[in-house]
């Protein structure tokens, strides 16, 4: 289990430099059109830059929660965190929520006795 949590640690790095070699590309191709647009009109650049700090800050707040949480719950962490942040339209957070319920649910209906002494789970002959 252990090879598996480093399987994806290295999905999310190897998809997140990709994007940001991506969007570094992109960029460096976009500024000279930018230019003409932001130097017109200052309200363009500052509502631009607020709503990009708001988004990033946003997955920021959202890619901690996940992190902390599933590994609470005893989840891949990094494959959750790919999934947040790769697949498109918040639906990986729809997931996750969905995947950590149906985990919190299984967890609950395991009829099982714990001994008050060792801790073992003593098995009821079900």
């Amino acid at each position: 289990m252990r090879n598996f949590k480093y399987f994806g640690l290295l999905v999310f790095w190897i998809i997140t430099s990709g994007m940001l070699i991506f969007m570094a590309v992109a960029g460096s191709w976009m500024i000279p059109y930018m230019a003409d647009l932001f130097s017109e009109d200052p309200v363009w650049f500052t509502t631009t830059v607020v709503a990009v700090l708001l988004f990033i800050g946003l997955y920021v707040t959202m890619g901690v929660f996940i992190y902390k949480d599933s590994s609470r719950k005893k989840m891949n962490t990094w494959l959750w965190l790919t999934a947040v942040f790769y697949i498109p339209n918040f639906m990986g957070v729809v997931l996750y929520f969905y995947a950590r319920r149906q985990k919190s649910l299984a967890a609950i209906e395991v009829p099982a006795q714990i001994c008050p002494h060792c801790g073992h789970i003593i098995h009821t002959g079900e």
